[in-house]
């Protein structure tokens, strides 16, 4: 006699609309915690720079899917680093926080589009 075995069903794969916005922090929790926990917790992809224009601070692209690229200057000091990472994702994730000093800018270009 021959026993039906019950095989598991196979994973249905995450599609773009299956994807999310990373969930918004509260200002503290953006300010407070390392910015590597910070960066993992909210899925952020950090690609760090060659770009040694001293006008570049960083960048960030939201995709589509909703994925956070944080592109920073690797040769910046750690508090320029830290700041500006910090202040690029509020900006991206909405978190009100004050603008930055000038010169210090941003530039929000939506749709791709300058």
């Amino acid at each position: 006699m021959k026993t039906a075995v019950s095989l598991p069903a196979i994973p249905k794969q995450p599609t773009a609309a299956d994807m999310s916005a990373p969930a918004k922090p509260s200002v503290d929790h953006l300010m407070d915690t390392p910015l590597p926990l910070l960066i993992n917790e909210l899925g952020v992809t950090l690609i760090d720079s060659d770009i040694t224009d001293a006008e570049f601070f960083g960048a960030v692209v939201q995709r589509k899917t909703g994925e956070l690229l944080l592109t920073m200057p690797r040769y910046r000091s750690e508090l320029e680093y830290d700041t500006v990472a910090r202040y690029l994702l509020a900006q991206a994730l909405g978190v009100p926080v004050p603008e930055m000093p000038a010169p210090l800018s941003t530039t929000r270009l939506e749709g791709g589009a300058l």
